[in-house]
């Protein structure tokens, strides 16, 4: 198929070196040689709007304004020339069509602020030398409005400052060492000798493979842009594309007979999942694939991690006998079950975390907030478009006690003519398009006046904001300060009470999360300090919740933006010492502080690994006395390659999680993520593209690294609440994030280091980032997600699919069996049907459900007598255990030890054993339930299990494994051996 995107001229890296080395010269010159003569006031002059203002400014020095008009000419030039030379650069530092399509435009711009610049000079020099008596004010008028569209393109700096670093450090990063080596006289180093990790890659089991390809837009290019040597998405058309390239697993993987998924559910999930597995060990034993889902990979992580000794190497208990019932690691779990905060002191603890978290997130929002005001506050000191001046005085209590008020700024007419003029031109080229495309939906006039009219319209909006929104907003904070006569002990009450609720606000909502139980914090110290278990209470979610959350939002939207207007209106009149240090505590906390270990990652990943990270050990000089030894979280790196490797009759090990993407060119219908993948030899997905383990591992900074540990997958495919959580209601997502109660990790994105891992990987590609900055913190308050990012936002798993199944399926098994712990609200599966229809349209694979009506609670025999026991028969359904028929839209091969094919087919069997009462359970576990309506359906929010919760789920996990057991493998029937006579 040959490619339909436009072959585009290369820069190499030694001369987009030199261009950048050169753009800035012009500019320099220029400013050089218009302050050696400049006088001061010249922006005054130029946005003065009358004639009157015009020589009142020039007033006994004519000429020197004159002369410096002259030698402005040639300041507007050589600026212009360096920011075109900039942004030209930029198209090719930054290849991406965003950041061609940014470049482009802004070259635009930049020759229309150029052109504005020679205009309004060339009206004001014109109107100075006609002289007062016959200057007009629409001489003046003129050049004001074009002045003021000037200054609003001169911000266009900003970004050429930053573009111009980007590609300065990136060409350098090529061309000194190529230049050095040129100088020396030494040869290129060999790529191919460059040792990686000790896996053996070769085109089977490359590094990386990127993801799947996507159209960036109906002109653009595909996303990503590189395709490896042996393409896994290029293969015969036995299946449709999408499901095709859905259904790609990672390099070297093969379908297996027998796969298990285990759901989510916090504590809850793992609990069923640890009693499943104690009765389904045979069929554990002999599985090739365990996918599991954020709570069910507390269990699957435990059992992966006590099979490795402190090198992340196969040792202690054998596959069959670790964490079996009685086990000392079995107790260790039990008695570590309320994992959050096992006591006061760990309460105290994990309170003290999310108050850190939030003071943190505040603070560096707040900062970012006051140095924008700060800048914003000289440019209009600087460049008066709107005289904010006289805000400062009263603004910061300069004045005496009975000053009056400021009056609203005054704003400039031509700027505000200009404002006018720039939506009229907008309307303009609308009404040209609209013609145009009456005609010809082809004409080149309608896609000029189309363009024509985004830029008009983005202008327009820029100034007008710049003109009359900001210095209203710097007004009415003013205005506001002193109608409540704010002062500085009001104003620390007033930020104290903000923090507070926000505070309080994060509590109930991580806690308090669907028609769930929920245990209230305060309640729960109680308890333990007397020594008794808390009682459970329903609390609806809905409109109170989502109440509370949008005040808290509108609550802390009121306070930054009353921040940036008092900022805007006073900030150049703050002492020396107060505006260099508060841009220098920014410079270096944003640049030094990494977001994802200033949320609550850290915290969530040790308590989960004191309760599941555990090994057998033997006691020295004791013969067979064994204890629970709990892993050294500070000291043993559990590496994801080594310790998720995989272990003797153990199924290879697949955390799932999710991958939060914007946009709908990746992410299913209704969802805004897709799937993210942890194993012992790749990372990803086909949505994401894979990396391998290990080469990770070793090519990523160790802030990052940090995060690819079986640990960290573990907490990663467990972060419930997130600023990003796939279809969630994104109010949530956006007060997660301000309030730093956040879970979830930046993670490299395989597509990007597929390309960057390439022997001849071009200059223009950024380094990987060696800390997640103050910008990623930005990026997930306001839900900004690229595809092609260098990092990706990865959650939990339930954000895309709770089951696991789907991930499971991927991977091409005869059988699978689901254990659904996911605790849906009656009478349906929810959670499983929707697996079974997002199977049904990313893979192709349809599933059918033998029986489905005997999950529904009601459906079961009811127990006697009727009367009493009512309200449990209520309760019951048929069975916990249903089959259903897989249908694979390609065939699977199934092969044997000596590699070859066993089975082939596409029909496979689901096994589901949901988490619900029957009337054959045990007689404790149903008298539990009768005491208990929840069961077993307690909130995942409620991570403090007390014992008996925990022995409830766990029993209820051996029967479901019990079923599932006899299923596959029916028990024969007993034979009672006969007395002889």
């Amino acid at each position: 198929m040959p490619s339909t995107q436009k072959t585009r001229r290369q820069l190499n890296a030694t001369n987009a070196f030199a261009w950048a080395l050169g753009a800035p010269l012009p500019a320099a010159l220029g400013l050089w040689y218009f302050l050696a003569g400049a006088p001061r006031g010249l922006a005054r002059l130029q946005l003065a709007g009358s004639a009157d203002r015009a020589f009142a400014i020039c007033a006994g020095r004519l000429s020197t304004c004159q002369h410096a008009l002259t030698t402005y000419y040639t300041l507007v030039v050589c600026c212009t020339i360096s920011l075109l030379l900039v942004f030209w650069l930029s198209c090719f530092a930054f290849p991406s069509k965003c950041g061609r399509h940014v470049a482009e435009l802004a070259m635009i711009v930049t020759g229309v602020g150029g052109l504005c610049g020679v205009l309004e000079n060339w009206l004001i020099k014109h109107g100075l030398g006609l002289g007062r008596t016959q200057a007009g004010d629409s001489w003046f008028a003129v050049a004001a409005g074009l002045a003021a569209l000037k200054w609003l393109i001169a911000l266009l700096t900003i970004l050429a400052l930053y573009l111009w670093l980007t590609a300065l450090s990136r060409a350098g990063r090529h061309a000194l060492p190529t230049m050095w080596r040129r100088m020396r006289r030494r040869p290129k180093a060999d790529p191919a000798l460059r040792i990686t990790c000790d896996r053996h890659h070769s085109d089977d089991t490359p590094q990386a493979v990127p993801s799947w390809p996507v159209s960036m837009g109906p002109d653009g290019p595909t996303w990503p842009d590189i395709a490896p040597e042996k393409d896994l998405y290029a293969a015969a058309q036995e299946t449709p594309s999408h499901w095709r390239y859905e259904g790609t697993t990672a390099p070297g993987r093969e379908n297996a007979d027998i796969g298990i998924c285990v759901s989510g559910g916090g504590i809850r999930s793992a609990c069923v999942t640890l009693g499943a597995f104690q009765t389904l060990r045979h069929t554990l034993n002999k599985a090739g694939y365990l996918v599991s889902v954020s709570g069910g990979g507390y269990t699957v992580g435990a059992m992966q991690l006590a099979l490795s000794d402190d090198q992340g190497k196969p040792a202690g208990p054998s596959a069959k006998t670790v964490f079996q019932p009685g086990s000392v690691e079995e107790d260790h779990l039990r008695r570590h079950s309320k994992y959050v905060a096992d006591g006061t002191r760990e309460w105290l603890v994990a309170l003290g975390v999310l108050l850190r978290g939030l003071l943190a997130s505040l603070f560096l929002l707040a900062a970012t907030t006051t140095i924008l005001g700060l800048a914003l506050s000289w440019g209009y000191h600087l460049v008066p478009v709107t005289d904010l001046n006289h805000l400062a005085a009263p603004g910061t209590h300069a004045c005496p006690p009975h000053c009056s008020r400021p009056s609203r700024p005054p704003f400039r007419h031509p700027a505000v003519w200009a404002v006018l003029t720039l939506f009229a031109a907008a309307a303009f080229s609308w009404l040209v398009w609209l013609f145009s495309t009456t005609w010809s939906r082809r004409s080149k006039p309608g896609r000029i006046a189309a363009r024509a009219f985004r830029l008009l319209l983005v202008l327009a909006m820029a100034l007008a904001t710049t003109v009359i929104l900001v210095p209203l907003l710097a007004w009415g904070a003013v205005q506001l300060q002193l109608q409540l006569k704010i002062n500085r002990p009001r104003t620390g009450a007033g930020i104290g009470a903000t923090v507070l609720i926000t505070y309080v606000a994060a509590l109930i909502t991580t806690l308090w999360r669907r028609r769930q139980t929920l245990r209230s914090g305060l309640s729960k110290i109680t308890d333990l300090l007397r020594g008794k278990p808390g009682l459970a209470r329903a609390v609806p979610n809905g409109f109170t919740q989502y109440l509370l959350v949008w005040a808290v939002l509108a609550l802390l939207t009121a306070g930054f933006l009353l921040l940036l207007g008092w900022s805007t209106a006073t900030g150049w009149s703050w002492p020396n010492w107060a505006q260099v240090t508060a841009p220098a505590i920014l410079l270096v906390l944003g640049s030094s502080l990494d977001q994802t270990w200033m949320s609550l990652h850290p915290f969530y990943r040790r308590r989960l690994a004191s309760c599941f990270a555990v090994r057998r050990a033997d006691v020295d000089g004791r013969e067979g006395v064994q204890i629970a030894q709990p892993y050294n979280f500070d000291t043993e790196t559990t590496r994801l390659s080594t310790y998720g490797g995989r272990r003797d009759r153990f199924p290879q090990v697949i955390f799932a999680a999710a991958a939060n993407l914007s946009g709908a060119s990746r992410t299913p219908p209704g969802r805004r993520a897709v799937s993210f993948t942890f194993s012992c030899d790749y990372v990803g997905s086909p949505d994401t593209g894979y990396a391998c383990t290990a080469c990770l591992e070793e090519r990523t900074k160790r802030n990052i690294a940090r995060d690819l540990t079986v640990q960290s997958a573990i907490a990663i495919s467990g972060a419930a609440f997130a600023s990003a959580m796939g279809a969630q209601a994104r109010a949530f997502q956006t007060f997660f994030a301000l309030s730093n109660a956040r879970l979830g990790s930046w993670l490299p994105n395989p597509s990007v280091l597929a390309r960057q891992w390439e022997p001849d990987a071009p200059w223009q590609l950024p380094r990987a980032p060696a800390i997640r900055r103050l910008p990623y913190l930005l990026r997930e308050v306001f839900g900004r997600y690229p595809m092609d990012d260098r990092l990706l936002l990865v959650t939990d798993g339930g954000h895309y699919e709770n089951l696991g199944l789907v991930e499971l399926l991927r991977q091409g098994v005869r059988t699978a069996i689901c254990i659904d712990a996911s605790g849906d609200t009656p009478p349906f599966a929810t959670t499983l049907a929707q697996a079974i229809a997002l199977a049904q349209e990313e893979l192709g694979i349809t599933i059918t459900l033998d029986d489905p009506g005997a999950l529904i609670p009601g459906s079961g025999e009811p127990l006697s007598p009727p009367s009493i026991l009512s309200p449990i028969n209520a309760r019951l359904s048929k069975t916990a255990v249903i089959t259903g028929k897989i249908t694979y839209p390609r065939n699977l091969r199934i092969k044997d030890e000596d590699g070859r094919t066993a089975w082939s087919g596409t029909e496979g069997t689901l096994i589901v054993a949901r988490a619900t009462l029957t009337a054959a359970l045990p007689y404790q576990l149903l008298s539990y339930a009768a005491a208990h309506p929840v069961f077993p359906r307690d909130s995942t929010s409620d991570q403090w299990f007390d014992h008996e919760q925990f022995d409830a789920y766990q029993t209820l996990g051996r029967c479901l494994g019990t079923q599932v057991q006899n299923l596959l493998e029916p028990p024969s029937p007993q034979v009672t051996p006969t007395a002889k006579p």
